[in-house]
């Protein structure tokens, strides 16, 4: 929508300069430092007005403002938050200008800025959404309701309350119970009613739980104690012995593998007592002797792994019937042509 501004057809550096002239209040002392400093961010502002940049025009205004009161400042502000689409905060600016009491000597500037204020503002108010929120199921207990996961006032709910054009998502929170969320496109001028229905057995808001006094092993009775940590390491032996002989088994059978298949080998190439093998055999030597070498690796794999297994069930099964045992800590280790054990107890 096209409006005709009273700085229309006037120069930036003029506008700025009028709304910035010798008038302020007395209680408000203004320095000429600080009356400069406003001129330039007012004249700033201006500029950014011009080039569409309405976030930094309301910066540049409200720093004016925090300087030098003066009414087209604020005007400023709510023509910049209409064009952002933030009708709540541009209403809120609009209607500050437009109730401002000006004493008689006010400049003509700032009564021109006040009446354009109040024709703007009647122009946004229909424009401006609102929503009511009613909660239902609540009974007496305390409701506390939630838009886009923040806490609403309690005295904003039930109100027609004025909201931005956007997306809004409400749920209603009580002791032992909640609403489903619901969810709202707000659109310009609509007028909306958000109703939530609280759901026993639910839950309450989202809080954090406190932290539950927990028993240390000493606070514990010292049977439970005993009971829980012998009964857990005699199965876990078992457990180790099971797995140490199943290592063995399978050591045993890759080391009888590995043997059978050197020899097999060393058949074929042991010819009138001197070890030579056929030219038209080397392949088949060659495969035997290297499933020979893998059979030998897992062979040593699995007596490593039965060792540790039937070390550590013995182990386990000796301190299971040690009531006096705190911790025990036990650590398999593979070295070259190595491997073992070794724990604390």
């Amino acid at each position: 929508m096209n409006r005709k501004h009273w700085f229309d057809g006037l120069p930036r550096s003029i506008v700025c300069a009028l709304a910035l002239m010798s008038y302020a209040a007395p209680a408000l002392a203004v320095t000429d430092e600080e009356r400069a400093g406003a001129r330039a961010a007012a004249d700033a502002g201006a500029t950014a007005m011009e080039q569409q940049r309405w976030a930094d025009a309301i910066t540049y205004f409200q720093k004016a403002e925090s300087l030098v009161h003066a009414p087209p400042h604020v005007l400023n502000i709510a023509r910049a938050h209409e064009k952002l689409g933030q009708l709540v905060e541009a209403r809120e600016a609009y209607m500050k200008v437009a109730r401002e009491e000006l004493p008689a000597n006010a400049p003509k500037v700032f009564r021109q800025a006040q009446t354009e204020a109040r024709a703007e503002l009647d122009a946004i108010e229909p424009r401006v959404p609102r929503v009511s929120v009613v909660v239902q199921g609540s009974g007496d207990l305390p409701v506390k309701v939630h838009m886009n996961g923040t806490v609403v006032p309690d005295g904003l709910v039930g109100v027609p309350r004025p909201l931005n054009p956007g997306s809004y998502e409400f749920q209603a929170f009580a002791d032992g119970a909640q609403s489903t969320p619901s969810t709202l496109m707000l659109r310009e001028g609509a007028k909306e009613t958000v109703v939530l229905t609280l759901q026993a057995g639910t839950g309450g808001p989202p809080v954090v739980a406190p932290v539950a006094a927990t028993q240390t092993p000493t606070d514990q009775p010292e049977a439970a104690q005993e009971g829980g940590g012998t009964s857990g390491m005699r199965i876990a032996s078992y457990v180790s012995f099971g797995v140490g002989v199943v290592g063995l088994g399978v050591g045993t059978a890759f080391a009888l593998s590995s043997s059978s298949k050197r020899s097999e080998a060393d058949d074929i190439c042991n010819l009138e007592g001197e070890f030579s093998c056929p030219v038209d055999r080397r392949d088949e030597v060659q495969q035997l002797d290297d499933d020979a070498d893998s059979a030998k690796t897992m062979s040593i794999v699995g007596f490593v792994v039965g060792g540790v297994g039937i070390a550590t069930g013995v182990t386990l099964f000796v301190l299971s019937g040690n009531k006096e045992t705190k911790s025990a800590s036990i650590t398999p280790w593979v070295g070259l042509n190595m491997a073992g054990v070794r724990g604390r107890f």
